[in-house]
């Protein structure tokens, strides 16, 4: 008979498809959540005990979550929790500062594996919207009537969400440097991006690299922080405007775009913008901003360790199964000392 308390195995079936692959990875947080990563899919385990925690049903079973269409083989998932995970694993941070790390670690992962989901949902219409596009404009040309033209569904919607996601992403990054150094972020000041930046790059008694490095990402983050408040806040200087497909001029058309009006904080005002490539530049420039970010502050914290160091793979020893780039290991000064012992 059935026992919750008894160990158990499943199979992880993929829920929206036919997936024979198997699991990559598993990682587990903090013994509160345990993550299973497939090629292309990710996953989270709910236990019994998760589930009904005052054992009311003890027949309750064991079950697991889809939690993203991303899994081991995307650079989203691998180069984020998976290989920081191994890295924070390897230092040994403390304990309860790793707990914490760990924990929002995988929250910065989530917010963007949705923006990611968001440009993915756009990207994945427009082929088919294009050629029915190119095929109803063909077919009706001659008459002088083009009927309607097929839309990116949920366009508004996804667009928000990406906006809205990315801006918390981008405070959330801010918090945990905060968690490494003495940066003063709190409520009231969370957003002020440049002035986070310029404390890093005055602090000398941190890595004066992180806030050159930021200041450089500052113009896109802070573009995309205003693409945010002039979504959820329109007003003058601040406005937004999403375009779906629609015909043009000579019997053309035009996949999704937007315009926007920063000026009334940011001297910028852009019109007739491709909203999937832009979307897409700002999530691999959210992905490399949160890398990079992980780096120097797990950096710092593997210096006071000499017999730790962080190393590259290079490209063509990558797995395409889970593409890793940087892992923690012995540092060349222990290898040395072992090998004359």
């Amino acid at each position: 008979m059935y026992k919750r308390e008894d160990a158990f195995s499943m199979v992880i079936h993929d829920p929206d498809m036919i997936d024979s692959s198997s699991i990559i990875a598993s990682e587990n947080i903090n013994d509160k959540i345990l993550l299973i990563f497939k090629e292309s899919s990710t996953y989270k385990l709910i236990t019994a005990n998760a589930i009904d925690p005052e054992e009311a049903q003890q027949d309750t079973a064991h079950t697991y979550e889809k939690i993203a269409s991303f899994g081991a083989s995307s650079i989203y998932v691998s180069r984020i929790f998976i290989q920081f995970k191994r890295i924070i694993d390897f230092i040994s941070l403390d304990g309860l500062m790793k707990s914490i790390i760990l924990e929002k670690i995988w929250s910065l992962n989530e917010q963007l594996l949705i923006c990611a989901q968001s440009e993915l949902n756009i990207r994945e219409q427009l082929k088919d919207v294009m050629d029915k596009c190119q095929l109803i404009i063909e077919e009706h040309k001659s008459t002088g009537v083009i009927p309607a033209l097929p839309k990116v569904k949920n366009l508004d919607n996804e667009v928000k969400t990406f906006l809205s996601v990315g801006k918390q992403f981008l405070i959330d990054c801010f918090k945990i440097i905060g968690d490494f150094t003495s940066l003063p972020i709190n409520r009231n000041n969370e957003a002020h991006f440049d002035k986070h930046i310029d404390w890093l790059q005055k602090n000398t008694k941190y890595p004066n690299d992180l806030g050159s490095t930021l200041a450089n990402d500052l113009p896109w983050i802070r573009q995309l922080a205003e693409c945010r408040n002039a979504v959820e806040h329109p007003s003058e200087g601040q406005m937004i405007n999403i375009e779906n497909t629609r015909l043009l001029a000579g019997n053309k058309f035009s996949l999704p775009t937007w315009s926007y009006d920063l000026s009334k904080k940011l001297n910028i005002k852009q019109s007739g913008n491709s909203i999937h490539e832009e979307l897409d530049i700002y999530l691999n420039n959210m992905f490399n901003m949160l890398e990079d970010i992980l780096l120097f502050c797990l950096g710092e914290k593997i210096k006071e360790n000499s017999n730790i160091s962080i190393y590259t793979v290079s490209d063509d020893e990558l797995d395409p199964k889970c593409p890793i780039k940087y892992y923690a290991g012995p540092s060349e000064r222990l290898i040395e000392k072992l090998k004359i012992c």
